[in-house]
């Protein structure tokens, strides 16, 4: 008779559950101290800022620390008076046309070093470094000798044109329209080092098969680039234009360095005017004031451009 045996059981593995909220509190554990440290860095000057913003604080509160509260004084004065609104809107023009000529000169430089053979890409990628490497207060200081009335370089070429006639002693920092239009140039052509070699890394990445197909498709360079440079790059296109707004508004060495503001304002931007009103007429409270609205107003810009990204898709 056959005895029956009972098999044994099998013994499953216990199931481990996957935890889906394991990847986000890792990289929220590896952000957090970056986190931690900008805001031990930056916190504290914003804070300081908004508070010294809130007081009245001139050259009395300087030596007897007596800085009264007044609220939003401060900021409604600024607001009220004519003289910032026509800062604002220098300021304004000022950043869209060098960030309009920052792209429009990084694409064309991008565009260069991805066709030029390795020597040159080479050569012009060296030049570019050189120019971005160089102080900001050394390539004023050298924007202001080319232009240098009697000794300027430039003065010197344009009147051996023989076209504008004798030039060499011309100022032209001491005229309003020409002292920006060099302030300008100098921000463009410090800050499109920047920008070609991000757009150029940024285009190197693009698989070369979409040009090849655009190409077998019958599509010329203009339309390739319409097709496929323009929206590949579109992301980084936008976080490019935000930085670089965010620092043609607050350019301020180039402009002290050659104008100082002036003449009789017609240069100043928010940055030398927040500058001149809290150490020039030793008024803190409505420089820290005018320096506050120039960071709310940058970060409603900011906010802008993240948010339209984060609409298209392009920011996770």
């Amino acid at each position: 008779m056959a005895v029956l045996t009972r098999q044994p059981e099998r013994t499953r593995p216990p199931r481990t559950r996957v935890h889906r909220s394991r990847p986000r509190t890792l990289a929220i554990g590896m952000v957090a101290p970056a986190v931690v440290v900008l805001v031990a860095i930056l916190g504290y000057p914003l804070g300081r800022l908004i508070v010294l913003a809130l007081q009245e604080y001139g050259s009395r509160a300087v030596f007897t620390g007596d800085a009264p509260f007044v609220g939003l004084a401060n900021i409604t004065g600024v607001l009220g008076d004519g003289a910032f609104w026509a800062v604002l809107a220098r300021t304004v023009l000022f950043a869209a046309v060098v960030v309009v000529a920052l792209m429009l000169g990084g694409l064309g430089l991008s565009h260069l070093l991805s066709r030029v053979s390795g020597w040159a890409r080479l050569a012009t990628t060296v030049c570019l470094v050189l120019v971005w490497a160089m102080p900001m207060v050394a390539a004023a200081l050298m924007w202001q000798w080319l232009f240098q009335p009697q000794y300027g370089v430039v003065n010197w070429m344009v009147s051996q044109l023989h076209v504008f006639g004798d030039q060499t002693a011309s100022d032209w920092l001491a005229h309003p329209t020409s002292g920006m239009v060099l302030i300008m140039l100098l921000v463009v052509w410090k800050g499109l080092p920047f920008v070609a070699m991000t757009l150029y890394a940024a285009q190197s990445q693009i698989p070369a098969e979409l040009y090849e197909a655009a190409g077998l498709d019958g599509a010329t360079g203009l339309a390739a680039f319409r097709t496929i440079t323009a929206p590949l790059l579109r992301p980084v296109l936008t976080v490019v234009a935000l930085l670089e707004i965010i620092w043609s508004v607050n350019s301020f060495t180039p402009i002290w360095v050659l104008t100082q503001g002036g003449p009789n304002g017609q240069t100043t931007t928010l940055g030398v005017y927040s500058f001149l009103t809290a150490f020039a007429r030793t008024d803190y409270g409505v420089g820290a004031a005018i320096a506050l609205l120039t960071v709310l107003l940058l970060a409603a810009v900011a906010a802008a451009y993240v948010r339209r990204l984060t609409r298209q898709g392009e920011l996770a």
